[in-house]
């Protein structure tokens, strides 16, 4: 990173430190052509005309304390979506971290050589990190689940020690020899971090749906490379510097062919949720909208295995709440980052579970306990987007016409 911020400073870019983006910019036309924000350090406001965007925001992952992931909340998603773009694969978002529960770290390669107990010493049957973890899901529903790395020998442990050093750091904190004590585990939700759906890209240059706006990384859908399902890893790591590479040659022809208009162009800004004034609404708590929408979705027994009675349930109360802020303010403009994320969880939410109702199957990470099996007629991608009422529209990856299968 130090490296790359070196390159990039040479080359003459400023750097807008502690500073995030609260909503683009668009022309008369849609097209998107800057971001505006707020120093946080100072309480100012900054904006950028620019000839494209590159969204590299990463995914959302519901602020579930998962390591690396809690400062991903899905605002770039919220600020692509008040612009109009579109996205693709939100129902392949129920990624769950296998962990420690009494710490954020998530790695999970070396619970392949675990076996899992109950409270009373018991191996678990069927439990399992690669295979099994859905067992461990049900478990966690009525019970504590604990791990111990037994299934060693003294090379591999030496291996795991030299290979992953920061794996054993909070046992060691503990004194906890995790190969021969049994330990507490959980699942955090990592969301569409570790899940496969994002902004729908629609060609090689990683361009979105809307004019002059590029999709990278997590932002991104990565359904071109994993299909339904992915997760930490080489092809992850491989997929963000690739998609940072496209999205940004494209991101810059795309800024060379507006500049060779030489029209000035108005701009306007395309944020909306409470970065207006909010009327009647009451102010938002970004606090209490966060737990709300972390009542929906973090449940491994709500989401890890979905079921059409429960996503109704989740989405008439997810509705319920966007219609209630979509309105409001701030109290305290500090709060206004906060705020927005808050914001961005919720509209997340929406649009992932909303795939979720409509892909009547189990494909990937989209499980269906009412549909358990793969349909075959539903090898299509779903799209979905809107704000206000949430839309989902079929993609067929076979020069296949788009057909609106849901509101």
């Amino acid at each position: 990173m130090r490296l790359m911020r070196k390159r990039v400073k040479e080359a003459g870019v400023q750097i807008l430190d502690h500073s995030p983006a609260l909503e683009l910019l668009v022309d008369e036309h849609g097209a998107v052509a800057g971001a505006a924000g707020v120093h946080r350090q100072v309480g100012e406001t900054w904006s950028a005309r620019t000839g494209s965007v590159v969204m590299a925001t990463g995914g959302c992952a519901f602020l579930s304390n998962a390591l690396g992931c809690n400062v991903l909340t899905g605002d770039g998603h919220l600020m692509a979506a008040e612009a109009g773009a579109e996205f693709s694969g939100m129902e392949f978002s129920n990624a769950y971290g296998l962990g420690l529960a009494f710490c954020s770290v998530t790695k999970s390669l070396f619970y392949n050589w675990a076996t899992f107990y109950d409270a009373t010493g018991t191996a678990i049957p069927g439990a399992g990190s690669s295979h099994g973890r859905g067992v461990i899901a049900k478990t966690l529903e009525s019970q504590p689940v604990f791990a111990c790395l037994d299934r060693t020998d003294a090379d591999i442990r030496a291996w795991m020690r030299r290979s992953q050093p920061n794996f054993f750091v909070p046992f060691d904190r503990l004194d906890i020899d995790p190969f021969t004590r049994h330990f507490p585990v959980t699942l955090r939700l990592e969301g569409t971090v570790r899940g496969t759906g994002g902004l729908h890209v629609t060609d090689a240059t990683c361009a979105s749906s809307v004019p002059g706006l590029y999709a990278a990384g997590d932002a991104a859908t990565r359904e071109l490379i994993c299909g339904g399902f992915t997760g930490g890893g080489s092809h992850n790591a491989a997929w963000a510097m690739s998609s940072g590479f496209w999205a940004g040659a494209g991101a810059a022809d795309h800024a060379r062919a507006a500049r060779a208009l030489r029209t000035p162009r108005a701009l306007l800004r395309a944020g909306r949720t409470i970065l207006r004034d909010g009327g009647a609404n009451a102010p938002i708590d970004p606090a209490a909208l966060i737990r709300a929408v972390q009542d929906e979705v973090l449940p491994a027994q709500r989401n890890w295995t979905r079921r059409a009675d429960l996503l109704e349930a989740s989405l008439g109360r997810l509705d319920a709440l966007w219609h209630r802020v979509r309105g409001a303010a701030v109290s305290d403009r500090s709060q206004m980052v906060r705020a927005r994320e808050a914001v961005a969880m919720l509209a997340v939410s929406r649009w992932m579970y909303r795939t979720a109702l409509v892909r009547t199957e189990t494909r990937g990470m989209a499980r269906r306990q009412d549909y358990p099996a793969a349909d075959a007629a539903q090898r299509h991608r779903l799209l979905s987007g809107g704000l206000d009422e949430v839309w989902v529209a079929r993609h067929g990856v076979r020069h296949e016409a788009n057909e609106d299968i849901a509101a």
